[in-house]
């Protein structure tokens, strides 16, 4: 009965969320496992990133890798940024030749700094259960009426979250290879309400 009367608070928490931001929700993104490697982290990414919602999500994974292995995370998160976002550079960091830029560089620090942030953008993943994410790992993400169109190659969306009380904002743009990737991302490093 319990867990009955929490379903039906949470369900009624996050439509009155979506309802308070005028939100109209999109496809969700699932994945069975998350890579284990940069050349996985790609593979992925050139499959899921097709849309803008699956490139959110990919800069979800990037985010949730980077609680797990630094180097790999970051790695990650440099694939899901808009390619005139980065800048050229020779460091063990970088992959492919770039790295992120100095303001998106400082944003990783909020990773470090707020232990939840990378698991709490997982559909299930909330402060009661210490930010553990239902499988598949799920991202939900929604529009609102000023959000964009798509079609112009430029949208943002809100991610859905349980460990805020509100959903966050990314601006999204489709890059020259034709991949949804962040522009604007900033909202996903912000805390979030502590673990219980």
């Amino acid at each position: 009965m319990k867990k009955a009367t929490i379903f039906v608070f949470l369900l009624i928490f996050l439509t009155d969320q979506a309802f308070a931001q005028n939100l109209t929700s999109r496809n969700p993104v699932s994945f069975s496992s998350e890579p284990t490697s940069v050349e996985e982290f790609k593979f992925l990414h050139s499959s899921v990133a097709t849309s803008p919602e699956g490139g959110v999500a990919m800069l979800v994974l990037a985010i949730s890798l980077y609680g797990k292995n630094q180097d790999l995370g970051r790695k990650a998160i440099i694939l899901s940024v808009l390619s005139k976002n980065r800048q050229k550079s020779t460091k063990q960091t970088a992959v492919d030749g770039v790295d992120l830029g100095a303001g998106d560089q400082y944003l990783l620090g909020q990773l470090d700094k707020y232990k939840m942030l990378p698991n709490g953008y997982w559909k299930g993943a909330e402060p009661s259960n210490g930010y553990t994410a239902s499988l598949p790992l799920t991202v939900e993400t929604y529009t609102n009426p000023y959000s964009g169109d798509e079609s112009t190659g430029k949208i943002k969306l809100f991610v859905a979250t349980r460990g805020a009380s509100s959903f966050r904002p990314v601006s999204v743009e489709k890059d020259v290879d034709g991949l949804w990737r962040a522009k604007e991302m900033s909202s996903l490093f912000v805390g979030m309400m502590p673990a219980k």
